[in-house]
Parts: structure tokens; C-alpha cells; sequence
């Protein structure tokens, strides 16, 4: 079977946006080519341990890129239009000043090309890599030998294999590193955790492992929650249930802390719905924010109630971790 390859050129900073625009034209699921993820394990790792040096020369001149697959039946000419239809609506928002004074997004050219079904459907393996994940774990493929990493991660890390298939979350992007960290140091033994874009479900399966009782990982995407499950069944970890939702829409379920692996509009469409999910001392870890948009992430927190506990910050990414005041605060909750 035949797919297509339709592909967006974006600078660093034009990711988001791009990806936000996806999002709101119906299409959830995208891969995010950034050559700075392979750079930053490559300089973390040392010299070239990463990337072979010809690798290492390849990725570091190309620019970043996204792409959404369609399968080549009658609904591929509507996400084909889709896709362009996001591309102009960014350019257009740029043009009108909305992104600040931030006017870089890249070329927004969209590309098509026909692929055959494996080649693209196992390309990225051979570029997934073990990355650390907190500070105890390893997200790791089923098919890599962590033997052959042995001198990049200490001996007591524990391994938590992850098979994104066509999802997202693999531990390797900031955002993902982020969210980990700031999950290890604020959640408690006992607690129960809600976990909103789940992806493939490691930061699941990691609150799991971090002593959670009970674990709920939602996401609006069909892969994303046969990844979550499969991965999960994987790792033996039997608390964690996974769900179809949009965000937390219909959702009755009350955590100690809600960890939120998004995008900047979608934690800030989130955070006031956060509350009801939260009593008062719940912790709120959010992720996928440019750290030229954070003050906004900030803002409305504060506007709903929250402290701010931690900002961690890692290549142009933040992420956030607060905690839910007295929830009387507002409206006479």
C-alpha cells in the first residue's frame, strides 16, 4: 500500500505554531523532525558517540521539518489541503504580527510525496535512541541493547522500553525530558496521577514506576492510545489505565497531580479545567511550551489559582510545574 508524504518546512521556533495549526485543521498526529534533538544527544553524549560523523555533518545542515502521513485512498486529497491550509494560516498570522515580534517560522513550504508503506514506516528507528527519562529511568526501544550504551547511562538506571509506532513521546524531545524531571521531583508515593496528551504513554508508565496508586493517560488520538496500552502491557505496569478523550472534556477524575505534555494553547485552553480535576495542594506539570511564550502559561495560571513551583527550562522549551492554592479563591468555589 502506497502513502503520502506530505511535508512542512519550519525553523525552530515555527514548530508550535505549525503543529497548533495542524491540530485545529483536525489532523493530531504529526512527526517532528528536529536536527537539534540528534545534536543535543550528540553534544550530551560526546564527540560523535551519537552520530556517525557523516550523520553528524547531515543533520546539522538541515532545517527543521514536520510531517503528516495519509494513506492513499479518498481522504488523502482533504488532509493533503488540510495541511496547506494550516501552512497559510500560519504565514498569514505571522504577516499580522501575532506570534510578536518572533517572524521566523520557516519557509512553511509543503512537499508531497508517495511513499511504500515500510519505508516509511520503520525510517525513524534507525535514528531512536536511548535518552535518560527523569532522573532513575531510560525510555529505550524494544530492539535497542542497552549494553551498547553502558558508558552513557549509570548502572541503577531502570529501563522503560516505549514503541512510538506512529505516535509521539519517545523521551528524546525536550519536552518529554522536562515533564520526566519535573514529575520525579514533585510527585509523592500514593498519589494519583492524570496524565492529558498521553502520546505513547511514558510519562505514564513512569508515575506508575514512581509509586503512583493509580495512573489515568488520555489522548484524542486512536494510535496514541493503542501505543499507550501496548506500551504499558510492556512494562508490566498494571495501574495505568488508558483512555480516548479530547483533554479532559467528559472527564470525571480526581488526581493529586495532572501532568500535561501539550502545546502552549492547549495548556492554557486546559489549565482552568485543571482545577476540577485538582484539590487544593495538587500539583500541575505542563510541557511543550516555547520559552518565549511561558509568561502566558504563567498568566493564566495565576488567574486560576495556581503558584508556581518550578519552571525548568532546555533547548527554547519550558516546562512548568505549580500547585493549586486554596481552590476558594475563585468565584466562591
Amino acid at each position: 500500500m502506497k502513502y503520502y508524504e506530505i511535508k512542512i518546512e519550519v525553523s525552530e521556533l515555527g514548530i508550535e505554531p505549525m503543529l497548533a495549526a495542524l491540530i485545529c485543521e483536525g489532523i493530531e498526529t504529526a512527526e517532528v523532525n528536529d536536527p537539534a534533538d540528534a545534536l543535543f544527544m550528540n553534544d550530551q553524549l560526546g564527540e560523535t558517540d551519537y552520530l556517525a560523523p557523516e550523520d553528524f555533518k547531515r543533520e546539522s545542515s538541515k532545517s527543521p521539518s514536520i510531517v503528516v502521513y495519509a494513506a492513499d485512498d479518498m481522504t488523502a486529497d482533504s488532509t493533503i489541503n488540510a495541511v496547506k491550509k494550516a501552512a497559510k494560516t500560519v504565514r498569514e498570522n505571522a504577516e499580522k504580527g501575532l506570534f510578536g515580534t518572533v517572524t521566523d517560522l520557516g519557509t512553511l513550504k509543503v512537499t508531497v510525496n508517495i511513499r511504500g508503506d515500510e519505508e516509511w514506516k520503520d525510517r525513524w528507528k534507525e535514528f531512536l535512541k536511548p535518552a535518560a527519562l527523569g532522573f532513575s529511568y531510560i525510555a529505550a526501544p524494544p530492539w535497542v541493547d542497552i549494553a551498547d550504551y553502558s558508558q552513557e547511562f549509570e548502572s541503577d538506571r531502570e529501563i522503560i522500553r516505549i514503541n512510538p509506532g506512529m505516535a509521539f513521546g519517545t523521551g528524546l524531545h525536550e519536552t518529554t525530558s522536562l515533564s520526566a524531571d519535573l514529575l520525579e521531583s514533585y510527585i509523592n508515593k500514593g498519589d494519583k496521577v492524570l496524565d492529558v496528551g498521553c502520546g505513547t504513554g511514558i510519562l505514564s508508565i513512569l508515575a506508575s514506576k514512581l509509586g503512583a496508586s493509580e495512573v489515568l493517560g488520555i489522548d484524542i488520538d486512536d494510535e496514541a492510545v493503542a501505543a499507550s496500552i501496548e506500551n504499558s502491557e510492556a512494562n508490566d505496569v498494571h495501574n495505568v489505565v488508558i483512555e480516548k478523550a479530547d483533554l479532559t472534556e467528559g472527564l470525571d477524575f480526581k488526581a493529586d497531580i495532572v501532568v500535561a505534555n501539550l502545546l502552549t494553547n492547549l495548556v492554557i485552553r486546559l489549565t482552568g479545567d485543571i482545577r476540577n480535576h485538582l484539590d487544593s495542594g495538587g500539583r500541575y506539570i505542563m510541557s511543550g511550551i516555547l520559552t518565549t511564550q511561558q509568561d502566558k502559561v504563567i498568566a493564566a495560571l495565576k488567574e486560576n489559582g495556581f503558584e508556581m513551583l518550578a519552571v525548568a527550562e532546555l533547548g527554547g522549551w519550558c516546562a512548568i510545574a505549580a500547585e493549586l492554592i486554596e481552590k476558594g479563591v475563585l468565584g466562591g468555589e
